[in-house]
């Protein structure tokens, strides 16, 4: 395992209001982050991954609400602190990739004053040294014509051009934690390949801790040392990569592999998909919520959430199939 506990998320819980009712987005999870480490969370579309990074930045619009849990940072719970504390630790210690550069990116602002604004709410360098510093970036992130770049607005550069700016934006302060919140999704596969390599590297070099969020398993495989598997708000397995791709228990996580093409597959060969949908998260009840599309359902999964089972070396699963066959 690498380094020491830089992240702790116990017991996390979190709800929406929607009009009267206070609808469950995250319910009791918990996770360990090592110094140095790679952690992907995987999952579909609403499954809470997004929604359990942006909690560790208290970034929750106005309807979002943390109900229970701790997320302790080197020591300190981020929710107990403070307004001014966290903004301090925002870009400076934890710093985020968001999934849509072009929406991320201020078209109003060069790329130059974007970088530079964290530099200067988190440094003392003047303005000289920014620019130097920004200039550095945009060689580190493997940007050409950084002179020339630093001058131009979002619009003005391609979509991958775009993510390597934020990228740049999101190491401007060395920070201990970088949160990818779906970095490649808006990209064409070959820039895919090559930001997720320039992440490899740059996390190699800089030694810094990387959550990596993504619904592409074939991703997590390439860049992450342990994986969390999240559905309907909830981990339903966790463990190393070589748990989650060689050994999986649970049903879901068997389902997204299952439906991952293969270069060696033949193109004859269907793809398994899951069958149905994820559940209405307002109308949850007692039960597993994956018992309505999972084949290995039995009439406890219809009853009561299953507890976690330790299957040993960090590798866990919530599924009553590893409890009760």
């Amino acid at each position: 395992m690498s380094g020491n506990v830089l992240l702790e998320v116990n017991n996390l819980e979190v709800s929406f209001r929607n009009g009267k009712v206070d609808v469950p987005a995250i319910q009791g999870i918990s996770f360990s982050l090592h110094e140095g480490e790679v952690l992907g969370i995987v999952g579909e579309s609403g499954s809470g991954k997004s929604v359990s990074s942006n909690c560790i930045l208290r970034l929750l619009p106005g309807t979002g609400r943390i109900t229970n849990g701790e997320i302790i940072f080197e020591g300190r719970d981020i929710l107990k602190m403070s307004k001014k504390e966290i903004t301090n630790i925002r870009g400076n210690d934890i710093s985020m990739i968001f999934q849509d550069p072009m929406t991320s990116l201020d078209p109003l602002f060069t790329v130059g004053q974007q970088i530079g604004e964290a530099l200067k709410k988190h440094s003392s360098l003047n303005s000289i040294e920014r620019k130097e510093r920004i200039l550095e970036l945009l060689n580190l992130v493997g940007i050409n014509q950084p002179e020339k770049r630093i001058h131009q607005y979002a619009h003005e550069l391609s979509g991958g051009m775009r993510q390597r700016v934020m990228i740049a934006m999101a190491l401007s302060c060395n920070p201990k934690l970088l949160i990818a919140d779906e970095p490649t999704t808006a990209l064409d596969v070959t820039i895919q390949a090559q930001i997720i390599e320039l992440l490899k590297e740059l996390q190699e070099k800089l030694h810094m801790s990387i959550i990596f969020i993504t619904h592409d398993l074939g991703v997590v495989s390439d860049i992450c040392d342990r994986v969390v598997v999240m559905y309907a708000g909830e981990i339903v397995e966790s463990g190393s990569k070589r748990h989650i791709f060689y050994q999986s228990h649970h049903p879901y996580t068997e389902g997204l592999l299952k439906s991952i093409p293969s270069m060696e597959q033949s193109r004859s060969v269907e793809l398994i998909p899951i069958e149905g949908n994820p559940p209405d998260m307002q109308l949850l009840g007692p039960e597993c919520p994956f018992a309505h599309r999972c084949k290995y359902a039995m009439n406890k999964c219809a009853q009561e959430k299953p507890p976690i089972t330790d299957l040993g070396d960090g590798h866990e699963v919530s599924c009553w199939k590893e409890v009760l066959l």
